[in-house]
């Protein structure tokens, strides 16, 4: 049987299983293939630097580590995230020009960020506490070009090119996790092991962003196609402030009240449902572009088959969710033996894992530009994760925060589910 056979047998697969998915899986397979290997990728190195992180470093140096990683996320909304989803949906719409302003204001707003991590830089040195002035010191000399240089993979999105998305997302994991293993495997040193995670990545990022960003031409579109990305753009990002800080509080929370040791702990039980989270993240990466250039923005209405996809996507995430449970103690044995604590915990924590079928409506949601729907979800997901994980966190501790997470999710779930019924 040749190539050009089985290319035909599961072109004609795949437009026969359409009659029951409704849904373009062409287009599925093209971007799911590459969104398969991506996270393959994503995976494989994270998994790499989990085993090497478990067994080469103390707890305690681990514990930090995630630390500092939560502090350098919170400084990270100064960057303006939210303008990486409004450059996806301008690319798809035809503007890719728009990848050269949205990366300078970018930049201009990520100096605020440097100013202030700088400032708290000073402070710590002023008590005599050298290491988080480092590590602020760090955070603030990458900040500008860490987070805002990933402005050409928003691009490829756009322009559904993710072939191209994957093999330099390769290239960077490739270099940062070699990096960053080879350092720990030398040196405990927090401090050094902060500087072979941000300043790889943050070199070949930039390497990456001007490669591409030379080759497109400035966007002609208007005033008015800029200012409504830009200005879209920052919607987004002030609906991700709360997020952010939520998102990260349960770790300066932990590492506060329990200390390294046991924020070592509850990352590893995260470690495995965020690596399984990965994918749908993806799957918004290839939805997006679909939405986005068929989306109704004027009467809101869910695509064809909509919810009969969300059923089917639901199934399969309760089904991820159930084989994980299973496996999970065999994962820790083998992979994290020092870290068996954490198994009952990632346990529970999998259970999340059937909410993430909210990706399909959220998305919708951003295709449609449903700023004030997008508004309100996420301060109320993010207020409540946050209220939770401040609550729990002293009084249960781990389980605290992994308790604040499912609620704080199903609840999301639910109201994103609402607000696209309701229009």
């Amino acid at each position: 049987m040749n190539y050009e056979s089985v290319r035909s047998r599961l072109y004609r697969f795949l437009r026969w299983s359409e009659q029951y998915t409704k849904t373009d899986m062409l287009y599925l397979a093209h971007g799911g293939f590459w969104l398969t290997l991506g996270q393959a990728v994503s995976s494989l190195s994270a998994l790499a630097l989990a085993v090497a992180f478990a067994n080469l470093v103390p707890p305690e140096t681990y514990g930090t580590y995630k630390y500092l990683l939560s502090i350098a996320g919170v400084f990270a909304i100064f960057t303006l995230p939210g303008m990486n989803t409004a450059l996806v949906r301008a690319v798809a719409q035809g503007h890719e020009g728009l990848i050269h302003s949205v990366t300078r204001s970018r930049v201009m707003h990520s100096l605020l960020g440097s100013i202030v991590a700088l400032a708290g830089s000073g402070y710590y040195f002023l008590n005599e506490n050298l290491e988080l002035s480092l590590a602020l010191l760090v955070i603030a000399a990458t900040l500008p070009v860490f987070d805002t240089a990933t402005g050409h993979l928003s691009y490829l999105l756009g322009k559904r090119r993710f072939d191209l998305q994957t093999a330099y997302y390769f290239l960077t994991q490739t270099v940062s996790t070699g990096i960053l293993i080879g350092t720990i495997f030398l040196t405990h040193n927090i401090i050094l092991i902060l500087l072979a995670y941000f300043v790889p990545l943050t070199l070949v990022r930039g390497f990456l962003y001007l490669h591409m960003a030379r080759t497109i031409p400035k966007d002609e579109a208007g005033v008015a196609v800029l200012k409504e990305t830009h200005t879209y753009g920052k919607h987004l990002t002030a609906m991700q402030i709360l997020g952010v800080i939520s998102g990260n509080i349960d770790k300066i929370l932990l590492w506060k009240f329990l200390g390294p040791a046991q924020l070592a702990v509850y990352a590893f039980a995260i470690a495995i449902p965020e690596q399984v989270k990965g994918p749908l993240k993806g799957m918004s990466s290839i939805m997006l572009p679909k939405f986005a250039a068929h989306a109704s923005i004027e009467t809101h209405r869910p695509p064809r088959h909509f919810w009969y996809k969300f059923f089917l996507y639901t199934s399969l995430l309760a089904i991820v969710s159930l084989v994980y449970i299973a496996i999970a103690p065999l994962l820790f044995h083998t992979l994290f033996p020092s870290y068996t604590e954490s198994i009952f915990f990632s346990q529970i924590l999998a259970l999340s894992l059937i909410t993430g079928a909210q990706t399909m409506p959220a998305t919708l949601l951003t295709a449609q530009k449903r700023t004030k729907a997008q508004y309100v979800l996420t301060t109320v997901r993010s207020v409540t994760q946050l209220i939770l994980f401040i609550v729990l966190i002293p009084i249960f501790g781990i389980m605290g925060a992994i308790l604040a997470t499912i609620i704080s999710n199903v609840i999301n779930m639910i109201g994103t589910i609402i607000a696209v019924v309701i229009k």
